[in-house]
């Protein structure tokens, strides 16, 4: 089981997925790797295939203002009791470049502005603070139309919107809200719905109706475990990266994991992204190099450059003064305080024609 996206009509950014191997099976981008590992246990159903097929434009303009809609209805204290939801939302204040624009709104019966938009460099940390203060499924039922209505009062500018719920519109008639009045352009809309909650059809049609009318997509969650690489899967479309390549390993404490992957000749930097569930737990990424033709060509220092921000649950590290070649990396784990035997992290990999 895994999630099931829905793609943007427009093909805005690039889209085919490259395959590889983990433990010997296939993998081909996020939707196997938590179909195979992170969701595949306890869940209610599986989503449904609703993307249409579109393949990335060969120019792709990255998102220069992103407005993120984040609910916090009272479910969200069973849904979400991890709050995963401000691990996602920190996982992208730390892989966007500096200078992008992002604001966040809460929603439920009544609304919030987290934090109002600003560029990420100097705000990142007090968006966190706000984040961790505010998010907390205390805002009472699920209102779409004041979702919509507050987010764009407050960043009538964003090029992008992120609407991310755990339930179906329970506060009357919804009156399309997530389109913008005439004769301002839709918003792209990326939405992530996941929980048991929205199991009706209704709901499920209402979430992918809002990425399609406004030219984003859908993608339709199980559970609150894959938010983290979820959010990371549309991180890397809005920056305008190549599609993640993804591992989802089993790892013992202490143990670790070797992955490879091909560096294409016109990237300049390379983005390593790890998530896991709990906090107790811990990762780290040892020896990045590049091989060419079984020959070691860059190391960390020689040219290679390595950046590693941390959170509680993921890890966002950015290479640059990348060559061609076969990057490879080990994933180690470094603390298993969560109890489980063995911890399940997913790796994805992208690639970019940016440094940044």
């Amino acid at each position: 089981m895994g999630y099931a996206r829905r793609r943007r009509p427009d093909g805005r950014c690039p889209d085919g997925r490259e395959k590889g191997t983990d433990m010997g099976i296939p993998t081909s981008g996020v939707a196997w790797a938590l179909a195979g590992g992170l969701v595949a246990t306890s869940l209610v159903g599986a989503a449904t295939a609703t993307a249409a097929p579109a393949a990335r434009a060969a120019a792709c303009a990255p998102a220069a203002n992103i407005q993120a809609i984040i609910d916090d209805s009272g479910s969200m204290s069973g849904t979400d009791p991890d709050r995963l939801r401000v691990q996602a939302m920190n996982l992208l204040i730390d892989a966007l470049a500096p200078s992008r624009i992002l604001g966040a709104t809460e929603f439920g019966s009544v609304e919030d502005n987290v934090f109002a938009p600003a560029a990420v460099g100097p705000n990142a940390a007090a968006m966190k603070a706000s984040l961790d203060t505010l998010v907390q499924a205390d805002n009472g039922g699920t209102d779409y139309n004041l979702a919509f209505d507050s987010a764009r009062a407050v960043n009538p500018g964003a090029s992008v919107r992120i609407f991310l719920t755990d339930g179906g519109h329970n506060s009357g008639d919804y009156l399309n809200t997530h389109l913008n009045p005439a004769p301002q352009a839709q918003t792209p809309t990326y939405v992530i719905g996941f929980s048991p909650g929205l199991a009706a059809a209704e709901d499920q049609a209402r979430l992918q109706q809002i990425a399609a009318d406004t030219g984003g997509q859908y993608f339709a969650l199980p559970d609150a475990q894959a938010l983290q690489p979820v959010m990371n899967e549309i991180q890397t479309r809005l920056t305008c990266q190549s599609p993640p390549k993804t591992f989802v390993d089993t790892v013992a404490a202490g143990g670790t994991k070797h992955h490879g992957v091909k560096i294409k000749r016109k990237s300049r930097s390379a983005q390593l992204t790890l998530t896991w569930t709990s906090p107790l737990d811990a990762f780290q990424v040892k020896k990045v190099k590049i091989k060419r033709h079984g020959r070691v060509v860059a190391t960390k220092g020689h040219p290679l450059k390595i950046k590693t921000k941390r959170g509680s649950t993921y890890l966002v590290i950015k290479v640059t003064k990348l060559v061609p070649g076969k990057m490879t990396f080990v994933v180690k784990n470094t603390a298993a305080g969560s109890g489980a035997p063995q911890v399940t992290v997913t790796t994805q990999v992208s690639q970019s024609r940016s440094k940044k």
